[in-house]
């Protein structure tokens, strides 16, 4: 198992409904809840590859890739694609290659489904916004975030699959915190401690994204 470890974006703020007293003079600001929802842009989807790029770096790097979702490998034993049993493999373009992100769903050695999952929306970590490429220095930590392990629910494979098939059947840009396995790809997307926790962000040009968090039955913090 894995466990060491742009389009033009249309801005539309959610406003509170009037409070009755009539209209709003024509200098006043609409009151707004906080909430952005960018145009996410059409998603593009292309066969899956087994050519991947070389930019990320060699030996294991904590970072956060920024990118665009071409194709979804669920478990499976093709042998292409970077395909396996216990993962969900994304493909992710960034700066004009494609890189291979391994997800855990199960534990690979033993086949018992011991993968933890939740989400929320909230601000993604690091106050850095998207930017296609590949960055360093980033944190995440789950328990700074709020999140504990109680608060991640015991998933099965299959359930796992097909929530992350539901996340992400509209995905275009993500951002995914992730440590490279090599210079085509990264994996450990789930729970590791010392600021290298994982996430996979979807909607990460709104305010706020929506974000996966995975853990293992092992694990408590």
């Amino acid at each position: 198992m894995c466990r060491l470890g742009l389009a033009i974006v249309t801005l539309v703020g959610c406003g509170h409904p009037s409070n009755g007293t009539g209209d709003a003079g024509a200098g006043d600001a609409p009151p707004n809840d906080g909430i952005i929802h960018a145009d996410d842009g059409t998603p593009t989807r292309e066969p899956c590859t087994s050519n991947f790029g070389t930019g990320l770096p060699n030996d294991p790097t904590f970072g956060r890739l920024d990118g665009y979702l071409v194709a979804i490998v669920p478990p499976g034993s093709m042998s292409s694609c970077n395909d396996d049993e216990s993962h969900v493999h994304l493909q992710v373009r960034m700066s004009g290659a494609t890189y291979d992100i391994a997800i855990d769903v199960t534990d690979e050695d033993t086949g018992v489904d011991d993968v933890h999952t939740a989400t929320r929306d909230i601000a993604m970590p690091g106050a850095i916004p998207w930017a296609e490429g590949w960055h360093t220095g980033v944190l995440s930590d789950y328990v700074s975030i709020g999140l504990h392990s109680t608060d991640l629910a015991l998933t099965a494979k299959a359930d796992l699959v097909a929530a992350l098939q539901t996340d992400l059947a509209t995905a275009n840009h993500v951002s995914i915190y992730t440590t490279s396995y090599g210079s085509d790809g990264a994996h450990l997307v789930h729970r590791n401690g010392s600021g290298h926790d994982g996430l996979l962000v979807t909607e990460p040009l709104s305010t706020p994204a929506h974000i996966r968090f995975f853990s293992f039955s092992d694990q408590s913090f």
